[in-house]
């Protein structure tokens, strides 16, 4: 009965929703007009192999081992990037006003400093708020014990390519030499890759929160797993297009 539940509930959602309806309409089309049908059991198909998470791991597993997470990081400096947060109302604690990627990310930069004693520089702007991302998980670092004095904040940045250039200037002014740049492992490969040419700081990759990988269910095979694989996507169009700029126009200046 679970695994019935499990299966009626990942086809009454989208997307598996429209995976039912596009084939309903290919079932209906079959006799009528045979290249619209075939065409709707493909995007039926599409539409159900792209939005497992079998699929999204396929993309995620190539960003997510091109850099290990190293046992003894050495580095003068943590610095944190976001991944967004909620804003708009007064929390109970610090932790429900970041999303999803940045909680982990501030939860292992948490052990990470609790590990080595460095200064936690935390990397985030306001793209689509009126507070800054890293003010909010600098608050939640605070609230785990960080001490304030040991925490920065760079505010401008909207993008990782700015967060690569505010964050290194930051390191740079303060004469911190080598830092270890603490992300999801997914994002990593596209922030080393802008730090190491924005940052002007020495670098050592601290890749957290991995998703691909484990062992197979059911699940994973049914529709309604996309948004890692949107993820995944995201990643590789932006490190297409900075590759394609740094190797042709070189890069733009940020001041």
């Amino acid at each position: 009965m679970f695994v019935i539940k499990k299966i009626i509930a990942a086809f009454a959602l989208p997307p598996g929703l429209f995976v039912l309806a596009l084939a309903g309409l290919g079932l209906y089309l079959r006799r009528r007009c045979r290249p619209a049908a075939l065409a709707c059991a493909a995007l039926a198909a599409l539409l159900w192999a792209g939005s497992t998470e079998v699929f999204s791991d396929a993309l995620l597993r190539p960003l997510e081992s091109a850099y290990k997470t190293p046992a003894r990081p050495e580095g003068d400096i943590i610095v944190l990037l976001c991944g967004g947060f909620r804003g708009g109302w007064k929390p109970f604690s610090a932790s429900e006003r970041l999303a999803p990627g940045t909680l982990e990310r501030a939860a292992a930069a948490y052990k990470l400093h609790k590990l080595t004693g460095l200064p936690l520089l935390v990397s985030g702007g306001a793209p689509f708020s009126s507070e800054p991302e890293a003010e909010a998980a600098a608050a939640y670092l605070e609230e785990l014990g960080v001490p304030r004095g040991k925490l920065l904040t760079e505010v401008r940045s909207r993008d990782t390519r700015e967060n690569a250039a505010y964050s290194g200037r930051i390191c740079r002014e303060r004469g911190y030499k080598k830092a270890i740049l603490l992300t999801s492992a997914f994002h990593m490969p596209r922030a080393a890759l802008l730090f190491g040419r924005l940052g002007g700081v020495e670098l050592e990759p601290f890749p957290v929160a991995r998703r691909a990988g484990g062992p197979r269910y059911l699940r994973d095979w049914l529709p309604g797993g996309g948004e890692d694989a949107r993820r995944a996507l995201n990643e590789y169009a932006g490190l297409l297009y900075y590759r394609l700029r740094f190797a042709f126009v070189g890069p733009a200046k940020i001041r």
